[in-house]
């Protein structure tokens, strides 16, 4: 990704009710039997009207939210190339844990929900593990542990579910990121304790994907990440092979009678002899680029076939170059990530070994070969497994200040992909540090104040878990008021409302989606963890609501009907 931003850089420049409190809340419930309390267990017959919601958009009854929104809306997070996140390495734990609390702020803020966090920049891991050692971007020694102690991606993932955002966990599978010198010395590392699979390829470490036990060594690292933590995706970006590189070569040629020395480029080769001759050639293949790929095409269907095996629900996703070869569709010039990194990325596509699709789309809305709109179209047209595909962003060329990407583009690319009509769109902006509050250009305030108006929730994918589940379960929340004396009104209490919920029935709730409804008929809407059981009520402004209503979310984003929450009259 690092790579292609690099080349692209170079190509540029030639809601008000304080009254109603949580225990109004408990008597409203008091009003019904006990079973109404759980109006998911509700028969039609005796369910209060309206607690079953489907609602409809321009519907009469005030109550009822809006549809949900749908719309992926990620970025990714990296400390690589001065990086958002940490500041600078070596700073302490308690100051890298702020940084980070702040930037999950600012995303929420923007109105993102979701955050590709990088974990292995290369052949290093911002967690704890024996597969590898510490980055050097988080204490600036590799191998160094954060002081004091603690687990980043472990944070990043509590912090980012608190404010409704899904933690996509960011690897780079065969890239072992420099410096050398310490990749090559430290405890832990891989060149160190398998100099074997290692490959120099320019100023860069590569693990050699053609060897079937390094292959299985950077799955598992990727597998560890999934049974460890709570993420909602694994991602993958474009460094399988590396891109092609150049080096200098001299030369003494002959001219007459004389001798002189030249200085010749010459693109450097993989140094994958060895383990081509092994696991190639003897296994009876004949074209080593075929290999390559096949290389990759196994390392990508195992990746996504054992991580189902483990958690059905945890996405994979890929972030593959935006052309997947020249003259596709027709007149599209540029790299050919096919041939010089072996990316069949089509191919992956074709076969649903992933379930979402980010190709960097990274050209101007309107740049020559109209190259946005059209890739955008034809990675649609090859879609026949119906997965999504949330194409790259370059947002960080507006958050420059040349002015050749200007802010109102990224805008623009939006509102193009909006108006395809996808019916599961969404998008993923290359990088969070783009958005901050004092990047040039200001696209982060642009996109909150003109496109992300209304909270989205990421879409579902029905075919990692198809089951609908039931009407959440609502309850007083505890130490509250149940009931009152007849013709008695409870007295007022300060404090923000809340319910208690619970799942209607055993599909799992990944997420609930909480929509609120001012005095003045406006609706706003926040996502919560389904491991929660109080939830808040409570308006922007720290009001009360007019009406409120609660979704459940699958594993796989499938929405229950909305359970509408009693509220007493004023």
């Amino acid at each position: 990704m690092f790579e292609v931003r690099r080349s692209l850089l170079q190509t540029l420049v030639t809601e008000h009710r304080p009254r109603i409190i949580s225990v109004a809340i408990a008597l409203a419930f008091s009003s019904c039997t006990h079973s109404s309390w759980r109006l998911g267990e509700l028969t039609p017959a005796a369910m209060p009207p309206g607690d079953v919601m489907t609602p409809s958009a321009g519907s009469a009854d005030a109550t009822l939210p809006p549809p949900l929104l749908r719309e992926f809306r990620g970025v990714w997070v990296s400390p690589v190339e001065q990086g958002e996140w940490p500041s600078r390495p070596g700073i302490d734990a308690e100051r890298q844990k702020a940084e980070l609390s702040a930037l999950l702020d600012r995303a929420r803020d923007v109105g993102l929900n979701a955050v590709i966090f990088h974990v292995r920049t290369g052949g290093d891991a911002l967690y704890p593990t024996r597969r590898a050692p510490w980055s050097a971007y988080l204490t600036g020694r590799l191998g160094r542990a954060p002081s004091p102690g603690y687990d980043p991606v472990a944070f990043a993932i509590d912090q980012a579910h608190a404010r409704g955002l899904q933690f996509h966990a960011w690897f780079n599978p065969f890239r072992i990121a420099p410096p050398m010198a310490q990749a090559r010395s430290t405890a832990g590392a891989v060149a160190t304790e398998h100099p074997e699979w290692v490959v120099r390829y320019g100023d860069e470490l590569w693990i050699d994907p053609g060897n079937p036990a390094a292959r299985r060594a950077v799955l598992d690292a990727i597998l560890e990440v999934v049974d460890r933590y709570d993420i909602d995706a694994v991602h993958i970006d474009d460094y399988f092979y590396p891109y092609l590189e150049e080096h200098a070569v001299h030369r003494r040629v002959r001219h007459g009678h004389h001798w002189r020395r030249i200085t010749v480029h010459e693109i450097i080769r993989f140094a994958d002899n060895s383990t081509w001759r092994r696991y190639g050639v003897k296994q009876g293949w004949t074209d080593r680029a075929d290999w390559r790929r096949a290389n990759i095409d196994s390392f990508i269907q195992q990746l996504y076939t054992e991580v189902k095996a483990r958690k059905r629900w945890v996405q994979v996703g890929i972030s593959p170059f935006g052309i997947w070869r020249p003259g596709h569709p027709e007149g599209i010039t540029g790299l050919d990530a096919y041939s010089e990194i072996y990316a069949d990325s089509r191919k992956w596509l074709r076969e649903g070994w992933l379930d979402y699709l980010a190709p960097q789309l990274y050209w101007r809305v309107d740049a020559p070969q109209h190259r946005f709109t059209r890739l955008d179209a034809w990675w649609h047209s090859q879609n026949t497994m119906e997965r999504h595909i949330w194409p790259g962003l370059f947002t960080a060329g507006a958050a420059t200040r040349s002015g050749n990407w200007p802010a109102s583009d990224i805008v623009a690319g939006v509102d193009t992909l909006r108006a395809l009509g996808d019916a599961a769109p969404g998008h993923v902006h290359f990088r969070l540090k783009s958005l901050l509050q004092d990047a040039p250009g200001n696209v982060g305030d642009l996109l909150r104040d003109q496109v992300y108006t209304e909270t989205a929730v990421p879409p579902a994918s029905p075919w990692l878990g198809a089951a609908v589940p039931a009407l959440p379960r609502l309850f007083p929340p505890p130490g509250s008021v149940g009931a009152a004396r007849p013709g008695e009104r409870p007295a007022r209490q300060k404090g923000a409302p809340a319910i208690e919920v619970q799942p209607g029935d055993d599909v799992p709730v990944r997420w609930w989606v909480v929509q609120l409804r001012d005095g003045a008929g406006r609706w706003t809407t926040s996502l919560h963890p389904g491991p929660e059981r109080i939830l808040s009520l409570a308006l922007p402004d720290g009001s009360a609501p007019a009406a409120a209503a609660i979704t459940a979310l699958s594993p796989a984003g499938v929405a229950s009907a909305a359970a509408r929450v009693p509220l007493p009259e004023n």
